[in-house]
């Protein structure tokens, strides 16, 4: 990690637009549906956790002023040192786990761990076999052990997959997140028992799936989303005829003159296709993209996605999905904010109660808290941080 404990992001205004306009208003869409069940909910959420603590704001999840515990809520955090910080801001040891998700959802068993088929059996034999095992093994038992506990906790209502980087890493990793994501959308069919053994089974879910774009997509992917985008125009006639919009453009020439264009008309049919797999219909929500600067003063983009997702024999939505994600008028750019301008004060102040909900939670538990956010954005700014 940086010095910095909460990471440059967390105070950004553009980022906190989408988190109230984009992604709150359908957590409340999809909490009103479950006749009185708790909010299920998945996150990606990093140390300042804001989008947590937005959640028990809003009173859509439980949270006990007793106990202080948050209930409904799950994450995974790959930084080992403020997990355990994490999992106390919540108050259940259970809602947190440390991995990276990539590596949670896609474990592979080794030829020691495939006997060991269940969580019992896991735990059972660590106990065993105690410090006299080798760490190599403990550490792939350990694994199995978290990806089994993983899956028990699926089906969620809403899953927000906010990854800091791009979708499509470097050979031979190109399509991790995408597998990890499929796997994630795969077991969101499960049903699963809460804690008072009633059966937790969802006919409708949201997911988010926020990621970088910029001009280093690797060129195995650009090939994978030209061939999608080039299958979709051969299959469709409704999606060939929304490609005139292009004015004669080949692929190859959209994709290197307008790289942000092609990749948020190309990359959702990634997800809408496995939702069709999955028997899963899908509708865009939202699609929204804003700008940041990395720390060598390159431009990139932030591009997310919020789909709904309701159970179908077969996915009779996929072409509605693909050809409003072609659509330039189906997106919205979050522009940056004048902290001094009406909208601006409004965000800060919105992200200033949560800030202070959230604190109120680090004081009780000796933690470090989050500085006050227009204290913090002039700080970045200063420093030449575009938040």
């Amino acid at each position: 990690m940086s010095d910095d404990p909460f990471g440059k992001w967390w105070p950004c205004l553009k980022k906190h637009e989408k988190r109230l306009t984009a992604w709150l208003p359908h957590v409340k869409r999809v909490r009103q549906g479950l006749n009185g069940r708790d909010l299920r909910y998945f996150t990606l959420c990093a140390p300042p956790m804001i989008d947590v603590y937005l959640l028990v704001r809003e009173g859509l999840v439980p949270f006990d002023q007793g106990t202080r515990r948050v209930e409904g809520v799950t994450f995974c955090e790959c930084e080992e040192s403020v997990v355990s910080e994490m999992k106390e801001l919540i108050g259940v040891e259970e809602a947190g786990f440390f991995a990276k998700l990539e590596d949670l959802v896609l474990f592979v068993d080794s030829d020691e761990t495939r006997p060991l088929a269940t969580i019992q059996d896991l735990s059972r034999y660590l106990a065993d076999q105690g410090e006299g095992l080798d760490d190599t093994v403990a550490k792939q038992m350990q694994d199995k052990r978290k990806h089994l506990e993983f899956q028990l906790l699926f089906p969620f209502d809403f899953i927000n997959l906010d990854f800091c980087d791009r979708y499509y890493q470097e050979p031979p990793n190109v399509l991790r997140i995408h597998e990890t994501v499929k796997k994630m959308l795969e077991w969101q069919s499960r049903d699963s028992t809460d804690d008072s053994d009633k059966t937790i089974h969802v006919e409708k879910f949201f997911a988010a799936i926020t990621c970088r774009t910029d001009s280093a997509t690797p060129a195995d992917a650009l090939t994978r989303l030209k061939q999608i985008v080039e299958q979709n125009r051969h299959n469709h006639p409704e999606y060939r005829t929304a490609m005139n919009r292009l004015d004669g453009k080949s692929l190859d020439q959209w994709q290197t003159t307008g790289e942000l264009d092609f990749f948020m008309s190309a990359w959702p049919k990634e997800i809408a296709r496995l939702a069709t797999e999955l028997h899963w219909d899908i509708e865009i929500k939202e699609h929204l993209y804003y700008d940041r600067i990395n720390d060598k003063g390159q431009p990139y983009n932030m591009v997310c996605l919020v789909a709904e997702f309701t159970r179908a024999e077969k996915c009779s939505t996929y072409l509605t999905a693909i050809t409003t994600a072609l659509s330039p008028e189906s997106r919205r750019e979050i522009r940056p904010f004048d902290i001094d301008s009406a909208p601006g004060k409004a965000l800060l102040a919105d992200l200033g109660k949560i800030v202070a909900l959230r604190n109120e939670q680090a004081r009780y538990y000796r933690r470090v808290e989050l500085p006050d956010p227009r204290t913090e954005i002039l700080r970045l700014r200063a420093e030449g941080v575009p938040v």
